[in-house]
């Protein structure tokens, strides 16, 4: 009888676990994600009104390009996702002050490295 109400607790215990692990992600619409992208930009440059919505315009539309690709099923070439990112730090570094540039280039900078720690963490962590 132990055993069997043992099992049961186990059984059921696994039981939610597996539920637990189901939690489905919200997905932002691309207007949100861009407006936390020149959210996060204003925050680290201190944009005027007018860079900001510039900047904003410039986000929504490289996102509203990437999702429609999604859509399609295209995959995703590292070369054009490059080239794509450029151009777009290249117009963004056009309507910011040189003050602006040089944090811009240090946010970018900061970003890429917390990406590699946040990507080698996670590699040491499979080992």
């Amino acid at each position: 009888m132990r055993k069997l109400i043992l099992t049961a607790a186990v059984f059921i215990g696994m039981g939610t676990m597996a539920f637990a692990q189901n939690v489905e992600k919200q997905h932002k619409t691309p207007e949100e994600k861009a407006q936390h992208i020149t959210d996060m930009l204003d925050k680290n440059l201190s944009l005027t009104a007018d860079q900001k919505s510039k900047i904003y315009t410039l986000n929504l539309d490289e996102i509203k390009k990437l999702k429609a690709a999604h859509v399609k099923g295209e995959k995703r070439d590292p070369a054009v996702m490059k080239a794509a990112a450029d151009k777009r730090d290249m117009e963004i570094n056009n309507i910011l002050t040189d003050k602006q540039r040089v944090a811009y280039k240090a946010f970018k900078a900061k970003k890429k490295a917390d990406k590699k720690d946040r990507i080698g963490k996670n590699n040491n962590d499979l080992k």
